[in-house]
Protein backbone atom coordinates (compact mmCIF):
# COMPACT_ATOMS: atom_id res chain seq x y z
CA UNK A 1 0.00 0.00 0.00
CA UNK A 2 2.59 2.51 0.89
CA UNK A 3 4.77 1.68 -2.20
CA UNK A 4 1.16 2.53 -4.21
CA UNK A 5 0.55 5.74 -2.37
CA UNK A 6 3.47 6.81 -3.16
CA UNK A 7 3.28 6.10 -7.36
CA UNK A 8 0.15 8.36 -6.76
CA UNK A 9 1.99 10.74 -5.10
CA UNK A 10 4.85 11.13 -7.76
CA UNK A 11 2.43 10.73 -10.71
CA UNK A 12 0.48 14.04 -8.77
CA UNK A 13 2.94 15.95 -7.94
CA UNK A 14 3.95 16.82 -11.74
CA UNK A 15 3.30 20.54 -13.03
CA UNK A 16 2.07 19.03 -15.94
CA UNK A 17 -0.55 16.47 -14.35
CA UNK A 18 -1.70 18.81 -12.32
CA UNK A 19 -2.89 21.39 -15.12
CA UNK A 20 -4.35 18.25 -17.14
CA UNK A 21 -6.66 17.32 -14.19
CA UNK A 22 -7.62 20.83 -13.56
CA UNK A 23 -8.05 21.13 -17.54
CA UNK A 24 -9.74 17.85 -17.54
CA UNK A 25 -12.47 19.40 -14.60
CA UNK A 26 -12.62 22.23 -16.13
CA UNK A 27 -13.71 21.16 -19.58
CA UNK A 28 -16.55 18.94 -17.85
CA UNK A 29 -18.69 22.36 -17.00
CA UNK A 30 -17.64 23.78 -20.29
CA UNK A 31 -18.57 20.75 -22.22
CA UNK A 32 -21.55 20.61 -20.48
CA UNK A 33 -22.47 24.83 -20.87
CA UNK A 34 -22.28 24.98 -24.80
CA UNK A 35 -25.14 22.74 -25.18
CA UNK A 36 -27.41 24.80 -22.54
CA UNK A 37 -26.14 27.98 -24.77
CA UNK A 38 -27.12 26.46 -27.94
CA UNK A 39 -30.90 26.27 -27.16
CA UNK A 40 -33.19 29.06 -28.39
CA UNK A 41 -37.04 29.41 -29.03
CA UNK A 42 -39.42 32.06 -30.26
CA UNK A 43 -42.40 32.87 -28.93
CA UNK A 44 -45.24 35.54 -29.16
CA UNK A 45 -45.16 38.99 -26.79
CA UNK A 46 -47.79 41.36 -26.22
CA UNK A 47 -48.29 44.23 -28.88
CA UNK A 48 -47.42 41.04 -31.82
CA UNK A 49 -44.04 41.12 -31.14
CA UNK A 50 -41.63 37.94 -31.15
CA UNK A 51 -39.71 37.41 -27.89
CA UNK A 52 -36.50 35.41 -28.48
CA UNK A 53 -35.50 33.10 -25.16
CA UNK A 54 -31.99 31.60 -25.35
CA UNK A 55 -29.95 29.32 -22.59
CA UNK A 56 -31.89 28.30 -19.44
CA UNK A 57 -34.85 30.77 -20.59
CA UNK A 58 -35.61 28.98 -23.30
CA UNK A 59 -35.04 25.27 -21.56
CA UNK A 60 -37.35 26.80 -18.56
CA UNK A 61 -39.96 27.90 -21.04
CA UNK A 62 -39.82 24.71 -22.68
CA UNK A 63 -40.01 22.29 -19.14
CA UNK A 64 -42.78 23.94 -18.34
CA UNK A 65 -44.75 24.08 -21.82
CA UNK A 66 -44.40 20.64 -23.02
CA UNK A 67 -45.19 18.92 -19.59
CA UNK A 68 -48.75 19.17 -20.53
CA UNK A 69 -48.24 16.29 -23.49
CA UNK A 70 -45.64 14.71 -21.41
CA UNK A 71 -46.41 10.72 -21.14
CA UNK A 72 -46.74 7.20 -22.80
CA UNK A 73 -47.09 7.95 -26.93
CA UNK A 74 -49.86 5.81 -27.25
CA UNK A 75 -51.80 5.17 -30.83
CA UNK A 76 -54.44 7.04 -29.57
CA UNK A 77 -52.56 10.40 -28.54
CA UNK A 78 -50.59 9.84 -31.54
CA UNK A 79 -53.48 9.96 -33.70
CA UNK A 80 -55.33 13.11 -32.18
CA UNK A 81 -51.85 14.76 -32.30
CA UNK A 82 -51.84 14.44 -36.35
CA UNK A 83 -55.42 15.72 -36.57
CA UNK A 84 -54.75 18.65 -34.50
CA UNK A 85 -51.57 19.74 -36.71
CA UNK A 86 -53.58 18.34 -39.93
CA UNK A 87 -56.64 20.64 -38.73
CA UNK A 88 -54.68 23.75 -38.59
CA UNK A 89 -52.18 23.23 -41.45
CA UNK A 90 -55.01 22.67 -43.52
CA UNK A 91 -56.80 25.82 -42.10
CA UNK A 92 -53.66 28.41 -43.15
CA UNK A 93 -52.43 26.27 -46.38
CA UNK A 94 -48.73 25.15 -45.19
CA UNK A 95 -46.87 24.92 -41.85
CA UNK A 96 -44.54 28.16 -43.16
CA UNK A 97 -48.41 30.04 -42.85
CA UNK A 98 -49.17 29.30 -39.53
CA UNK A 99 -49.33 32.62 -36.90
CA UNK A 100 -46.66 31.79 -34.61
CA UNK A 101 -49.31 32.50 -31.72
CA UNK A 102 -51.60 29.45 -33.25
CA UNK A 103 -48.46 27.36 -33.74
CA UNK A 104 -47.06 27.70 -30.63
CA UNK A 105 -50.72 27.21 -28.83
CA UNK A 106 -51.67 24.07 -31.19
CA UNK A 107 -48.89 22.54 -33.02
CA UNK A 108 -45.51 22.84 -31.82
CA UNK A 109 -46.23 20.75 -28.41
CA UNK A 110 -47.24 17.99 -30.80
CA UNK A 111 -44.19 18.12 -32.97
CA UNK A 112 -41.86 15.74 -31.44
CA UNK A 113 -44.82 12.71 -30.96
CA UNK A 114 -45.57 13.59 -34.63
CA UNK A 115 -41.60 13.07 -35.41
CA UNK A 116 -41.80 9.12 -35.35
CA UNK A 117 -44.97 8.77 -37.85
CA UNK A 118 -42.68 10.45 -40.83
CA UNK A 119 -40.47 7.08 -40.08
CA UNK A 120 -42.77 4.33 -39.42
CA UNK A 121 -44.98 5.57 -42.43
CA UNK A 122 -42.04 6.10 -44.72
CA UNK A 123 -41.75 4.72 -48.24
CA UNK A 124 -40.80 0.97 -48.05
CA UNK A 125 -38.72 0.77 -50.93
CA UNK A 126 -36.47 3.66 -50.65
CA UNK A 127 -36.97 4.78 -46.72
CA UNK A 128 -37.70 8.25 -47.76
CA UNK A 129 -39.94 9.74 -44.67
CA UNK A 130 -43.49 10.24 -45.32
CA UNK A 131 -45.48 13.55 -45.44
CA UNK A 132 -47.50 14.26 -42.57
CA UNK A 133 -50.41 15.13 -44.28
CA UNK A 134 -50.44 12.27 -46.16
CA UNK A 135 -50.99 9.89 -43.34
CA UNK A 136 -54.53 9.31 -42.10
CA UNK A 137 -55.19 9.15 -38.45
CA UNK A 138 -57.25 6.26 -38.27
CA UNK A 139 -53.88 4.50 -39.85
CA UNK A 140 -51.60 5.73 -36.98
CA UNK A 141 -53.95 4.72 -34.17
CA UNK A 142 -54.48 1.24 -35.83
CA UNK A 143 -50.76 0.50 -37.03
CA UNK A 144 -48.02 2.88 -35.45
CA UNK A 145 -46.17 0.01 -33.70
CA UNK A 146 -46.62 -2.42 -36.28
CA UNK A 147 -45.80 -0.14 -38.98
CA UNK A 148 -42.10 1.00 -36.81
CA UNK A 149 -41.74 -2.93 -36.80
CA UNK A 150 -42.08 -3.22 -40.62
CA UNK A 151 -39.63 0.18 -40.76
CA UNK A 152 -36.91 -1.98 -39.48
CA UNK A 153 -37.64 -4.76 -41.45
CA UNK A 154 -37.39 -2.51 -44.70
CA UNK A 155 -34.31 -0.51 -43.49
CA UNK A 156 -32.45 -3.92 -43.09
CA UNK A 157 -33.51 -5.29 -46.36
CA UNK A 158 -32.15 -2.11 -48.24
CA UNK A 159 -29.10 -1.81 -45.62
CA UNK A 160 -28.31 -5.46 -45.05
CA UNK A 161 -29.82 -7.16 -47.63
CA UNK A 162 -26.63 -9.73 -48.37
CA UNK A 163 -26.68 -10.65 -44.33
CA UNK A 164 -30.19 -12.07 -43.17
CA UNK A 165 -28.64 -12.82 -39.80
CA UNK A 166 -28.22 -9.00 -39.50
CA UNK A 167 -32.07 -8.60 -40.19
CA UNK A 168 -32.98 -11.08 -37.79
CA UNK A 169 -31.02 -9.71 -34.64
CA UNK A 170 -32.53 -6.47 -35.52
CA UNK A 171 -35.81 -7.60 -35.42
CA UNK A 172 -35.22 -9.87 -32.11
CA UNK A 173 -33.43 -6.80 -30.20
CA UNK A 174 -36.40 -4.71 -31.33
CA UNK A 175 -39.36 -6.97 -30.11
CA UNK A 176 -37.73 -6.20 -26.78
CA UNK A 177 -37.90 -2.29 -26.66
CA UNK A 178 -40.49 -1.26 -24.51
CA UNK A 179 -43.99 -0.12 -26.13
CA UNK A 180 -45.68 2.45 -26.07
CA UNK A 181 -42.64 4.83 -26.04
CA UNK A 182 -42.24 7.81 -23.45
CA UNK A 183 -41.93 10.86 -24.03
CA UNK A 184 -41.13 13.69 -21.65
CA UNK A 185 -39.41 16.62 -24.03
CA UNK A 186 -36.30 18.50 -22.90
CA UNK A 187 -32.38 17.21 -23.32
CA UNK A 188 -31.32 17.95 -26.86
CA UNK A 189 -28.73 15.59 -28.75
CA UNK A 190 -26.36 18.61 -28.63
CA UNK A 191 -26.41 17.02 -25.18
CA UNK A 192 -25.10 13.68 -25.81
CA UNK A 193 -22.77 14.87 -28.40
CA UNK A 194 -20.96 16.70 -26.38
CA UNK A 195 -21.31 14.10 -23.40
CA UNK A 196 -19.24 11.98 -26.20
CA UNK A 197 -16.92 14.95 -27.04
CA UNK A 198 -16.08 15.34 -23.68
CA UNK A 199 -14.78 11.75 -23.23
CA UNK A 200 -12.76 12.50 -26.14
CA UNK A 201 -11.15 15.52 -24.40
CA UNK A 202 -10.65 13.24 -21.30
CA UNK A 203 -8.74 10.17 -23.35
CA UNK A 204 -6.43 12.89 -24.79
CA UNK A 205 -5.18 13.97 -21.19
CA UNK A 206 -5.22 10.35 -19.55
CA UNK A 207 -3.20 9.22 -22.68
CA UNK A 208 -1.03 12.57 -22.13
CA UNK A 209 -0.59 11.38 -18.38
CA UNK A 210 0.13 8.23 -19.00
CA UNK A 211 2.59 8.16 -21.34
CA UNK A 212 5.77 8.51 -19.14
CA UNK A 213 4.44 6.27 -17.08
CA UNK A 214 7.34 3.75 -17.51
CA UNK A 215 9.42 5.69 -20.30
CA UNK A 216 10.42 9.24 -18.13
CA UNK A 217 12.43 6.53 -16.08
CA UNK A 218 14.00 4.83 -18.87
CA UNK A 219 15.66 8.54 -20.11
CA UNK A 220 16.28 9.91 -16.63
CA UNK A 221 17.97 6.35 -15.78
CA UNK A 222 16.30 6.04 -12.46
CA UNK A 223 15.33 3.02 -13.57
CA UNK A 224 18.02 1.75 -13.29
CA UNK A 225 17.91 2.14 -9.44
CA UNK A 226 15.08 1.19 -9.21
CA UNK A 227 15.16 -1.86 -10.71
CA UNK A 228 17.67 -3.20 -7.79
CA UNK A 229 15.54 -2.58 -4.84
CA UNK A 230 13.26 -4.91 -3.48
CA UNK A 231 10.79 -4.81 -5.20
CA UNK A 232 11.75 -2.77 -8.38
CA UNK A 233 10.25 -5.18 -10.77
CA UNK A 234 6.78 -7.00 -11.21
CA UNK A 235 5.30 -5.19 -7.95
CA UNK A 236 6.46 -1.91 -8.74
CA UNK A 237 5.23 -2.33 -12.15
CA UNK A 238 2.03 -3.39 -10.77
CA UNK A 239 1.81 -0.63 -8.06
CA UNK A 240 2.53 1.98 -11.33
CA UNK A 241 -0.35 0.72 -13.57
CA UNK A 242 -2.41 0.68 -10.29
CA UNK A 243 -1.85 4.32 -9.66
CA UNK A 244 -2.40 5.56 -12.54
CA UNK A 245 -5.33 3.98 -12.72
CA UNK A 246 -6.42 5.11 -9.47
CA UNK A 247 -6.23 8.29 -10.76
CA UNK A 248 -7.71 8.05 -13.75
CA UNK A 249 -11.14 6.26 -12.76
CA UNK A 250 -11.29 9.73 -10.10
CA UNK A 251 -11.06 12.25 -12.68
CA UNK A 252 -12.78 10.26 -15.02
CA UNK A 253 -15.98 9.52 -12.26
CA UNK A 254 -15.74 13.41 -11.11
CA UNK A 255 -15.62 14.76 -14.50
CA UNK A 256 -18.73 12.96 -15.92
CA UNK A 257 -20.35 13.54 -12.62
CA UNK A 258 -19.96 17.22 -12.96
CA UNK A 259 -20.78 17.15 -16.44
CA UNK A 260 -24.15 15.38 -16.63
CA UNK A 261 -24.90 17.10 -12.89
CA UNK A 262 -24.89 20.85 -14.96
CA UNK A 263 -26.62 18.88 -17.61
CA UNK A 264 -29.45 17.42 -15.56
CA UNK A 265 -30.24 20.29 -13.32
CA UNK A 266 -30.78 22.68 -16.44
CA UNK A 267 -32.67 20.24 -18.60
CA UNK A 268 -34.31 18.12 -15.25
CA UNK A 269 -34.22 15.30 -14.39
CA UNK A 270 -37.83 14.23 -15.91
CA UNK A 271 -36.86 14.28 -19.65
CA UNK A 272 -34.19 11.51 -18.89
CA UNK A 273 -37.29 9.22 -18.79
CA UNK A 274 -38.15 9.30 -22.45
CA UNK A 275 -37.57 6.69 -24.69
CA UNK A 276 -34.07 6.37 -26.64
CA UNK A 277 -36.52 6.00 -29.83
CA UNK A 278 -38.38 9.25 -29.28
CA UNK A 279 -35.05 11.23 -29.03
CA UNK A 280 -33.06 9.43 -32.13
CA UNK A 281 -35.30 7.33 -34.34
CA UNK A 282 -38.40 5.01 -33.63
CA UNK A 283 -36.79 1.89 -34.88
CA UNK A 284 -33.59 2.14 -32.68
CA UNK A 285 -32.29 -1.31 -31.45
CA UNK A 286 -31.65 0.01 -27.49
CA UNK A 287 -34.52 -1.04 -24.64
CA UNK A 288 -33.51 1.95 -22.85
CA UNK A 289 -34.39 5.99 -21.83
CA UNK A 290 -32.53 8.55 -22.08
CA UNK A 291 -31.29 8.22 -18.23
CA UNK A 292 -29.96 4.62 -18.61
CA UNK A 293 -28.36 5.97 -22.18
CA UNK A 294 -25.97 8.69 -20.04
CA UNK A 295 -25.11 5.51 -17.42
CA UNK A 296 -24.11 3.43 -20.56
CA UNK A 297 -22.84 6.28 -22.01
CA UNK A 298 -19.98 6.77 -19.16
CA UNK A 299 -19.70 3.20 -18.43
CA UNK A 300 -18.76 2.32 -22.12
CA UNK A 301 -16.58 5.24 -21.85
CA UNK A 302 -14.37 4.50 -19.33
CA UNK A 303 -14.04 1.04 -20.29
CA UNK A 304 -12.58 2.48 -24.00
CA UNK A 305 -10.59 4.94 -21.89
CA UNK A 306 -9.03 2.04 -19.76
CA UNK A 307 -8.59 -0.17 -22.75
CA UNK A 308 -6.73 2.97 -24.32
CA UNK A 309 -4.41 3.72 -21.20
CA UNK A 310 -3.74 0.31 -21.32
CA UNK A 311 -2.21 0.35 -24.74
CA UNK A 312 -0.34 3.26 -23.35
CA UNK A 313 1.17 1.77 -20.65
CA UNK A 314 2.48 -1.37 -23.06
CA UNK A 315 3.78 1.30 -25.52
CA UNK A 316 5.71 3.37 -22.27
CA UNK A 317 6.74 -0.43 -21.30
CA UNK A 318 8.78 -0.98 -24.41
CA UNK A 319 9.75 2.38 -25.39
CA UNK A 320 12.75 4.17 -24.83
CA UNK A 321 11.27 7.69 -24.48
CA UNK A 322 7.81 9.28 -23.81
CA UNK A 323 7.99 11.53 -26.94
CA UNK A 324 7.77 8.36 -28.89
CA UNK A 325 4.93 6.84 -26.55
CA UNK A 326 2.46 9.95 -26.62
CA UNK A 327 2.86 10.32 -30.77
CA UNK A 328 2.20 6.38 -31.04
CA UNK A 329 -0.96 6.32 -28.73
CA UNK A 330 -2.13 9.68 -30.15
CA UNK A 331 -2.45 8.12 -33.40
CA UNK A 332 -3.90 5.30 -31.68
CA UNK A 333 -6.41 7.00 -30.29
CA UNK A 334 -7.88 9.06 -33.66
CA UNK A 335 -7.21 6.35 -35.99
CA UNK A 336 -10.30 5.14 -35.62
CA UNK A 337 -11.98 8.28 -36.32
CA UNK A 338 -9.96 8.41 -39.72
CA UNK A 339 -10.52 4.85 -40.28
CA UNK A 340 -14.62 5.72 -40.04
CA UNK A 341 -13.94 8.85 -42.24
CA UNK A 342 -12.16 7.01 -44.96
CA UNK A 343 -14.34 4.05 -44.96
CA UNK A 344 -17.63 6.26 -44.30
CA UNK A 345 -19.08 3.57 -42.63
CA UNK A 346 -18.04 1.32 -40.21
CA UNK A 347 -15.07 -1.27 -40.24
CA UNK A 348 -12.86 -3.77 -38.53
CA UNK A 349 -10.13 -1.50 -38.29
CA UNK A 350 -12.13 1.06 -36.57
CA UNK A 351 -14.45 -0.86 -34.41
CA UNK A 352 -11.96 -3.17 -32.59
CA UNK A 353 -8.90 -0.75 -31.42
CA UNK A 354 -9.11 0.10 -27.97
CA UNK A 355 -10.12 3.33 -28.58
CA UNK A 356 -12.84 2.36 -30.95
CA UNK A 357 -15.93 3.75 -28.76
CA UNK A 358 -14.31 7.35 -28.40
CA UNK A 359 -14.72 9.81 -31.18
CA UNK A 360 -16.87 11.73 -33.29
CA UNK A 361 -18.90 9.70 -35.96
CA UNK A 362 -17.68 6.62 -34.81
CA UNK A 363 -17.81 6.69 -31.23
CA UNK A 364 -20.10 4.48 -28.96
CA UNK A 365 -23.34 6.73 -28.90
CA UNK A 366 -23.33 6.96 -32.89
CA UNK A 367 -22.71 3.14 -33.36
CA UNK A 368 -25.90 1.95 -30.83
CA UNK A 369 -28.17 4.54 -33.19
CA UNK A 370 -27.04 3.42 -35.96
CA UNK A 371 -27.43 0.12 -37.70
CA UNK A 372 -23.94 -0.84 -38.25
CA UNK A 373 -22.48 -4.46 -38.89
CA UNK A 374 -19.50 -6.06 -39.22
CA UNK A 375 -19.46 -9.96 -40.78
CA UNK A 376 -17.41 -12.88 -40.81
CA UNK A 377 -19.12 -15.20 -43.57
CA UNK A 378 -22.59 -15.32 -42.93
CA UNK A 379 -22.26 -14.07 -39.39
CA UNK A 380 -23.22 -10.30 -38.63
CA UNK A 381 -21.89 -8.83 -35.15
CA UNK A 382 -23.49 -5.62 -34.19
CA UNK A 383 -20.97 -2.56 -34.00
CA UNK A 384 -21.88 -1.64 -29.78
CA UNK A 385 -21.11 -5.24 -28.62
CA UNK A 386 -17.96 -5.71 -31.10
CA UNK A 387 -16.55 -2.24 -29.29
CA UNK A 388 -17.12 -2.93 -25.96
CA UNK A 389 -16.23 -7.15 -26.06
CA UNK A 390 -12.98 -5.69 -28.34
CA UNK A 391 -11.69 -2.83 -25.49
CA UNK A 392 -12.78 -5.44 -22.48
CA UNK A 393 -10.32 -7.95 -23.82
CA UNK A 394 -7.89 -5.68 -24.99
CA UNK A 395 -7.88 -4.17 -21.48
CA UNK A 396 -5.95 -7.20 -19.49
CA UNK A 397 -4.08 -8.19 -22.33
CA UNK A 398 -2.07 -4.81 -22.85
CA UNK A 399 -2.06 -4.64 -19.04
CA UNK A 400 -0.08 -7.99 -18.76
CA UNK A 401 1.93 -6.71 -21.81
CA UNK A 402 2.91 -3.97 -20.03
CA UNK A 403 3.89 -6.12 -16.86
CA UNK A 404 5.99 -8.37 -19.05
CA UNK A 405 8.18 -5.66 -21.10
CA UNK A 406 8.64 -3.45 -18.11
CA UNK A 407 10.33 -6.67 -16.55
CA UNK A 408 12.08 -7.55 -19.37
CA UNK A 409 13.31 -4.18 -20.44
CA UNK A 410 17.26 -4.07 -20.89
CA UNK A 411 19.26 -0.97 -19.77
CA UNK A 412 21.65 0.28 -22.30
Amino acid sequence: MRLFLLEVKRIIKSRRTLVMLAAALLMSVVMAYLPISFESINRPGENGEVIELDGLQAIKFKREYYKKVAGDITPQRLAEALRTYQFWVKEYGTLEDVPLDIYIENIMAVRPMLKGLTEAFANPKTGAAADLMEIAPDEAEQHFYEKCASHLDDIMNLEQSEYPTAGVFAADKYANVAKPFYLYYGMSRDAFDYTTLYILVLSVFCVAIAAPTFANEYQTGSDSILRCTKYGRIKLAVMRILAVYAIFTVVFLVGMSVHLAVLDFAFGTDCLKTSFQMLFSVINLPGMNLGQLQMVIVLAGLLSVFATVSFTLFLSAGCKDSVTVLLIAVIELFLPIFAYSAFAEASWIGTVMPSSGIGMQNNFLYQLYNFNFLHIGKMSFWTPYVIVVSAAAELPIFLCLAVRSYCRHQVV
